[in-house]
């Protein structure tokens, strides 16, 4: 069994390798000369989170893309809900 494995891992590993050789490698900028330039973007607040007294430091998504964590320079971390703009939750550090 373990025979047929290593043996179909090959054969695998040529195919792939037979199909990368099937295309070209390029530098990035090869691929972005064919590239068309974007539009002018431009941002828009679609909502302010208030509560904040300090700088905020860096902020992240949760993996489900409605909750958000924000750090302060304070040492304040703060959860939250970004569809209705309330804090769930928040953490002062004490950091000196």
């Amino acid at each position: 069994m373990l025979v047929s494995f290593k043996s179909e891992a090959e054969s695998l590993k040529g195919k792939l390798e037979e199909e990368r050789a099937k295309l070209p490698d390029l530098e990035l900028h090869q691929v972005a000369e064919h590239v068309e330039a974007p539009e002018q973007f431009v941002m828009k607040t679609r909502r302010t989170l208030k509560g904040h007294g300090n700088k905020v430091l860096c902020m992240d998504w949760f993996k489900n893309k409605r909750r958000m964590v924000t750090s302060l320079q304070d040492g304040k971390v703060v959860v939250w809900d970004s569809f209705t703009t309330n804090k769930e939750c928040g953490v002062a550090m004490n950091c000196k």
